[in-house]
C-alpha cells in the first residue's frame, strides 16, 4: 500500500512539471515578453528614495522566496540521488540499487549498464525538480514586483499634493496683515501704503504660486492614472501567461500534499519531510503572493482619499483633480486578481480550502491503511 502511494504521489509530481512546462513552451513569447517588460519598467528605471527602498525590499523577498523553495526540492532530488549510495554502501553489485525501480530486460546492476542508468535517472530527477518550482517562483517574484509598483503608486498618490499644502500657511499669513491693515485708524493706514503694496505683491504671488502647483498636481495626478492602468494591463497578461499553470497547481495541490503527508507520518523519511515542506512552500508562495496583489491593489483606494485634495483651490484644475480621484477610487474598488483557469481567484484563503481538503483526504487514507475504512 505504502508503495501505492509512493509511486501515485511522484507520479504526480511529475505529471505536474510537465503539464507546466507544456504550458509554459506554448505560451513561450508571452513570458518572454513578460520578464522583457518588467526588466524595461520595473528593473531598470531611476526612482527616488522611497521607490529604491521598495524595490530593494522586493529584491529581499525573491531571494528568500527563490532559495526556500530551490532547497526544500532540491534537497529532496539529493536525497532520492543520494539515497542508494548511503543504504547499499559496501555490499556486493547484486545489492546495487538504482533511485527509482526501472523494469527492463536488461541486468542493471552490472556495469556500464549500472552506471548509465544512474546518471540518466540523477539527471531526469534533477531537471523534474527544476521544472517542479521554476515557474512558481517567476510567478513569485513578477507578483513581488507588481505588489511594490503598486506601493510606489500609493506613496505618490498620498504626497499628490503635499506642494500645495506647504503653501496653505503662506497664503493665510499674508491674509492676516491684510486684516491688520485694514482694521487700523485711517492715519496709520495711510502710512502703511508701503506695506499694503508688499502684502498685495505678496498675496497675488502667493495665489499665482497656488494655480502654478494645482496644475502640476493635476500633471502628477495624470501620470499616477497612466500608471494604474499601466498596473492593470501588467496584471491581465500575468493572467493569461500563468492562469492554466495556477489551474494545474491548484488540482494537484491538495493531492500532492494529502499524499507526501501521509509517507511523512507513515514511513518517516527525510525524502518525504523535505517533499511535504517544499509543496505546502510552493502552494504557500503563490497564494501568498497573489493575496498581496489583491490587498494591495485595493488600497489605492485608500491612499487616493489620503491625499490632502481639500487643501487645493476651487479651480478648474483642482475639480479635475478631485474628479479625478473619486473616479480612481471607483475604479481601485474592484480588485486585480490572478486566477486559476479563470474559475477561482487565488488568494490566501485558497491556501486554506487546500489544507482543509488535504486534511479530510489524509483521513481517508490513514483509516485505509489501518484497514478501519468500510
Amino acid at each position: 500500500f505504502h508503495d501505492i502511494m509512493e509511486n501515485i504521489q511522484l507520479s504526480i509530481t511529475l505529471l505536474s512539471a510537465i503539464l507546466k512546462l507544456m504550458i509554459a513552451i506554448a505560451r513561450k513569447d508571452a513570458i518572454i515578453d513578460a520578464i522583457i517588460f518588467s526588466e524595461k519598467y520595473f528593473w531598470k528605471v531611476k526612482y527616488d528614495s522611497f521607490g529604491e527602498q521598495v524595490l530593494n525590499e522586493c529584491e529581499r523577498k525573491g531571494i528568500i522566496l527563490l532559495c526556500s523553495l530551490a532547497f526544500a526540492v532540491q534537497g529532496t532530488a539529493v536525497f532520492y540521488i543520494s539515497r542508494p549510495l548511503i543504504t547499499y554502501s559496501g555490499l556486493n553489485d547484486t545489492h546495487r540499487a538504482l533511485p527509482f525501480r526501472l523494469y527492463v530486460d536488461l541486468p542493471l546492476t552490472v556495469t556500464p549498464y549500472y552506471e548509465i542508468t544512474y546518471t540518466i535517472q540523477c539527471l531526469s530527477i534533477i531537471h523534474s525538480g527544476i521544472c517542479f518550482f521554476c515557474f512558481d517562483n517567476l510567478l513569485g517574484i513578477l507578483n513581488i514586483h507588481i505588489v511594490g509598483q503598486f506601493k510606489i503608486l500609493q506613496h505618490r498618490l498620498e504626497t499628490l499634493c503635499d506642494e500645495c499644502t506647504s503653501h496653505v500657511h503662506d497664503e493665510s499669513q499674508t491674509n492676516y496683515f491684510e486684516t491688520v491693515d485694514v482694521n487700523l485708524p485711517r492715519e496709520i493706514f495711510d502710512k502703511n501704503k508701503i506695506l499694503r503694496m508688499q502684502n498685495d505683491v505678496v498675496t497675488a504671488g502667493v495665489k499665482k504660486n497656488h494655480s502654478d502647483l494645482s496644475t502640476q498636481s493635476y500633471d502628477e495626478l495624470k501620470k499616477c492614472v497612466k500608471q494604474h492602468l499601466f498596473l492593470i494591463d501588467y496584471v491581465e497578461r500575468l493572467e493569461y501567461v500563468f492562469s492554466p499553470m495556477l489551474f494545474c497547481q491548484m488540482g494537484f495541490s491538495s493531492l500532492l500534499i494529502c499524499l507526501t503527508g501521509f509517507q511523512t507520518f507513515a514511513v518517516r523519511r527525510q525524502a518525504f519531510m523535505l517533499q511535504l515542506l517544499a509543496a505546502c512552500s510552493q502552494t504557500l508562495i503563490f497564494t501568498w503572493t497573489c493575496n498581496e496583489i489583491i490587498t494591495q491593489s485595493m488600497e489605492i483606494a485608500n491612499y487616493a482619499f489620503s491625499a490632502k485634495w481639500y487643501t487645493i483651490p476651487d479651480t478648474e484644475e483642482g475639480r479635475s483633480i478631485r474628479k479625478g480621484l473619486m473616479m480612481l477610487m471607483m475604479r481601485s474598488r474592484r480588485a486585480c486578481s490572478l486566477t486559476a483557469g479563470k474559475f477561482h481567484v487565488i488568494s490566501l484563503q485558497s491556501f486554506m480550502n487546500i489544507l482543509g481538503t488535504t486534511s479530510s483526504y489524509l483521513s481517508i487514507l490513514r483509516q485505509l491503511s489501518d484497514g478501519t475504512y468500510d
